[in-house]
């Protein structure tokens, strides 16, 4: 079993991380995922399924199922990830710090995997966290300079 945990800090309120990482905004947020059929009507719950179309290129391009196993919100999303590649599960945590957020995502495979592919997946996971502070702080400033 191979674990890979990224966290970031983002400099806005926990409600305003929660409501932008939610799965029907994964293909926005997330560089690799490039389509999720199964959250059409906004609601995530427990049992809730979805299917995953991501990678960089065709070429790399791999399906696999999600199906969500806990939805506490505004704290934690914990998905199982099977029927595919790196089968596992996903835990993405949402912590309120005195002033922003902690924002903590967490990878389980279920197969011990080579270094050069921990290396790539805990580079994507950076990637996609910078990602999400830069986009949840740009929009923080926007509503605070509207008003």
């Amino acid at each position: 079993m191979t674990e890979i945990s990224r966290s970031i800090e983002i400099a806005a309120p926990r409600d305003q991380v929660w409501a932008y990482i939610q799965p029907e905004n994964w293909t926005k947020i997330f560089d690799f995922v490039r389509e999720v059929d199964g959250y059409t009507d906004g609601r995530p719950g427990v049992g809730t399924r979805a299917r995953v179309v991501a990678g960089a290129d065709a070429q790399s391009t791999v399906q696999y199922n999600v199906e969500i196993t806990e939805f506490k919100a505004p704290e934690r999303i914990v998905y199982r990830r099977y029927g595919g590649p790196l089968s596992g599960k996903g835990v993405i945590e949402v912590k309120p710090l005195q002033k922003g957020t902690l924002f903590v995502r967490t990878s389980y495979y279920e197969d011990d995997l080579s270094e050069s592919t921990i290396e790539m997946l805990s580079t994507n996971l950076e990637r996609d966290n910078r990602k999400i502070r830069r986009n949840i702080e740009h929009a923080v400033l926007r509503r605070a300079s509207s008003r």
